[in-house]
């Protein structure tokens, strides 16, 4: 079999479009270039190269990043999410007399609306990364008696946050 071409991938619409579907889906380069039927380094040069290829890839992963993004900031802000249960019915029918005939329970599935609440975690995350110069960890200078220090978070305006979290509960609960 012959190697392909930097043509194949360069020039075609379809393949330019599955390079950033795989990059979209979380592969690396090295297993891009495995799908392609090259090395990783050769990978590397036709994206130096060849301009469609490296858009490709970097519009898959730059894609797939501010999905990953979104997601997180929605788990600092708490979302609604509409969900199906499994519900059991029970349905009875009567005669024009008023007797029961016949009595059966279904399984129906029902729509609810629930709230997800803010993840500390990854509000602690975000503003970590997000703000550094504002949000950090330290490690105390004083171990404790088993020997370890404590990683506190020691945010500049740590009241904000508590007023954040308190102004979400407030919202959830009425």
């Amino acid at each position: 079999m012959a190697r392909p071409k930097w043509t194949e991938w360069e020039n075609r619409k379809d393949n330019l479009n599955v390079l950033s579907a795989w990059a979209r889906a979380g592969l690396t380069d090295e297993q891009i270039a495995k799908h392609i039927g090259v090395s990783r380094s050769t990978l590397s040069e036709w994206k130096k190269k060849y301009p469609n290829i490296a858009e490709a890839l970097n519009t898959g992963k730059e894609f797939s990043n501010r999905l990953v993004e979104h997601s997180l900031y929605k788990m600092t802000q708490g979302f609604h999410v509409t969900v199906k249960k499994a519900i059991k019915v029970k349905k009875i029918e009567y005669d024009p007399s008023g007797k029961k005939i016949s009595e059966k329970e279904e399984i129906e599935l029902a729509e609810e609306t629930e709230y997800i609440k803010p993840d500390i975690k990854a509000i602690i995350f975000y503003a970590k990364n997000k703000m550094p110069e504002i949000w950090q960890e330290r490690v105390t200078a004083e171990p404790e008696e088993n020997g370890s220090g404590i990683i506190v978070l020691t945010p500049a305006k740590a009241t904000e946050l508590k007023e954040m979290i308190k102004d979400e509960e407030e919202k959830e609960n009425g």
